[in-house]
Order: C-alpha cells, then structure tokens, then sequence
C-alpha cells in the first residue's frame, strides 16, 4: 500500500466519521431546517447503525495512520494526518458529552416537596400538577421546563411529569409499559416536540401525546393523567392539601436561564413568545373531546373571559382568570342540565337558568347545585405551531390570520 492510498484512508475514514456523527444529533436537535421536515426514521436509522458504521470507518483511518509508521513517512506527514482524528475526536465529545440532549438537560438530584401553603413559595409561579387517588402534586413550570421530564409518584402510582419548553407542552404520563416502570432517557426532538427513548426497546416517545413514533414500541401509546396548569396561588384554591416540588439548588443557574418563561416574557427565537394571535410562538388553548380537537386563541378568549362553546356536542365553558394564567376547560353538563353562566367579578360564574353561582375552581357555591362541581375536560396552553403539526384535523374558534 502506498503512502498516497494510506493518506486517502485516514481521509475517507475520518470524513465520514465526522459526517455520521454530525447526522446523528442533526435530525434530532434544533439546527436550521432540521425539524420541519419528516426526517425522524432517517433520524432513527442513524441512531441504530451509528457504531456499526463509525468503528469499521474510525478502522481504515486508524490502519492508514499505522501504515505511516511501516511506510518511514516523515515526521511532519504524521503531524499533519494526525489533525483529522484531533477533529472527529472533538465532534465526537461534543456529540456526546456537550450538544447531546441528556447532556444538556439533567434530571433532578434530589426531589423535594413542601405543602402549597409553605411560605418558601412564590404563590405567582405558574405550576403544572395533577391528582391521583386524591393526592395532588405541583411542579414549577420553569423547573421542569429545564428538566424535561421528573419521574415522581402520586397517590402511590409512578408518574412522569414532562414538559417542552419550545413546544409549551406539560404533559403527565404514566410510565408503566407492559407492566415495568420503564425508564427514558430523553434523546432529543421531533418537530420541535421533546422525544424520551425507553430503555427496554430503544423506541422513541413523542411528549406532545406519548406516542412511540419509531422503534419495536411504533404505535404505542402511553396512558395520560389529567394536567392542571394554574398560578400557585390558585392551585392552593383548587388543591388546599397539595405538595409542591421546590427547585432543585443544584441547577439554580439552569432555572434562571428560563426565567419569565413561565409568563412568556423571554426574549428567545426557540422558546420565546409571540404576543399576537395564531403566529407561530403564539400561545392557544388546545382542547380534547374524543377524537376531536379544537383550538382556541389565548388573546382573544382573555379578551372574553370566558368562551361558551360546543366540541364533538359536548357543551363546554373555557375560562382564563384575571391572573392571565390560570385557565380552565369545563364541561356545561351537570347531569341532565346544560347551564349556560356569564362572567360575574372574583372569577366567579353566574347561571342565570339554573340560578347557581359558581366560584372559579368550577364549584358551585350557591343555588340548588350547591357543592357540584363542573367535570374537567382535557385542555393545554400550547404553542400554535405545536398544537397545530401535532393535531392537523384540529377545529379553531375563529380563523386564524
């Protein structure tokens, strides 16, 4: 073998080390043009075959370099070729230790509740949270927001609360999968939506609706908890007894990169907000009544207070607070009774039919239904380009511009 032949395979080797590795976190990071197109099985593949190809290629760079030494090549030659696995050497540390997604979003050290009404808490925060079997949990969204998701119980059942900053999508699965409390690990995106790879099969999880979309688990879907998103001080009106997670100290520099997030008022291309109706970043409430969704513009539903409408012939009510962020998707329904309720101060309803007055958590607290309570319907803030790519038959109350 020629000097020539063995430079030519530390080239060809080295290169398409670089090249692999490259496309391996490409199609599943936020670089320009890598999330808008239908890339996620070519994404998978590379992930699937990336050592099979890297080590067989790192072997004919590594063997050409030895050919070096039987062939005398000069010193300066060996110097010179060497460069090449200095580079792959690099993009593969930044691959894997620095731009990989697990790399750069931590899970929590530690896992710390305190009562709602501890005193430590900013009652401002906006939390997301949940009850199961009558205990509840909140967590800040700007906690975990960082960390994507934390693995957490409720009323005794393993719970994985997740959330996608670039998305503005908090979601609580289950994440028990034919009957193992499976472990993810998140790997990176999809259309701008956080992916998680269960450890068992390696298959790859959508946040947005907990659908595997590649891998042996294709099609499956994990099982959904109702998510709550509410000021702290309004998730105390709604839940007296609840927990909430503090921040973890170890990532108080992670958490104040997202500062504001939670009131959209961060200044950034990725996970800022757009403060018109149906832009890309603008924020929408995104309601599910079986296998219809619908979309409601956040601007224009504070501007009514409430909204009264009908989805799939479910008669619902959707409600943003004062606060501009706690909001709540009702059902109308209150056994044979469809009520039909104004606006009224404080957050309260008023039902002219029936005569009830209801308070905001959705209760009624005065009239023949006293101590009712309106039946939740599953409703999410959401970015319009989110909810959007993710519910493409979605219905929207009044037309996007």
């Amino acid at each position: 073998m020629g000097k020539y032949m063995s430079t030519l395979l530390i080239i060809f080797g080295t290169l398409l080390s670089s090249i692999i590795t490259i496309f391996s976190i490409y199609f599943i990071m936020p670089f320009p043009g890598s999330q808008k197109a239908e890339t996620i099985h070519i994404a998978y593949a590379i992930h699937q075959a990336y050592w099979y190809v890297l080590l067989p290629l790192l072997g004919f760079a590594i063997y050409g370099y030895a050919r070096l030494y039987l062939e005398h090549a000069s010193w300066l030659r060996k110097v010179v070729l060497a460069i090449p696995f200095l580079i792959i050497g690099a993009i593969m540390y930044m691959a894997d230790r620095v731009m990989s997604a697990d790399a750069m979003f931590l899970q929590p050290r530690s896992i710390v509740h305190v009562a709602v009404s501890d005193p430590i808490l900013d009652s401002s925060m906006i939390v997301i949270g949940t009850e199961i079997n009558g205990e509840s949990k909140a967590y800040p969204m700007n906690v975990v927001g960082y960390h994507h998701q934390i693995r957490d119980s409720i009323g005794g059942v393993p719970v994985m609360i997740t959330y996608c900053t670039v998305c503005r999508t908090g979601r609580i699965w289950d994440p028990i999968i034919n009957g193992k409390n499976e472990t993810f690990r998140l790997v990176g995106m999809d259309h701008f939506n956080a992916m998680f790879e269960d450890a068992s099969t390696g298959s790859w999880w959508r946040q947005a609706n907990g659908e595997a979309i590649t891998g042996k688990s294709k099609g499956t879907f994990l099982k959904e908890y109702p998510v709550f998103q509410k000021t702290l001080k309004e998730w105390k009106r709604r839940f007296p007894k609840s927990l909430v997670m503090l921040p973890d100290p170890a990532f108080n520099d992670q958490y104040a990169g997202l500062s504001g997030y939670d009131k959209g008022s961060v200044q950034s291309s990725l996970v800022g907000t757009q403060q018109q109706s149906w832009k890309e970043k603008s924020w929408v409430i995104g309601v599910k009544v079986g296998e219809t969704t619908k979309a409601y513009d956040w601007i224009a539903t504070r501007a009514k207070h409430i909204i009264l409408d009908k989805v799939n012939g479910e008669p619902i009510l959707i409600s943003i607070q004062s606060d501009n962020a706690t909001f709540n998707v009702w059902s109308r329904r209150v056994d044979s009774i469809v009520i039909n309720p104004t606006a009224m101060g404080n957050d309260q309803l008023y039902d002219a039919g029936t005569q009830t007055l209801w308070d905001k958590t959705g209760r009624c607290i005065d009239g023949f239904l006293l101590g009712r309570r309106l039946s939740h319907i599953p409703a999410y803030q959401e970015f319009w380009h989110s909810w959007r790519t993710f519910n493409p038959l979605t219905l929207t109350y009044g037309s996007p511009r």
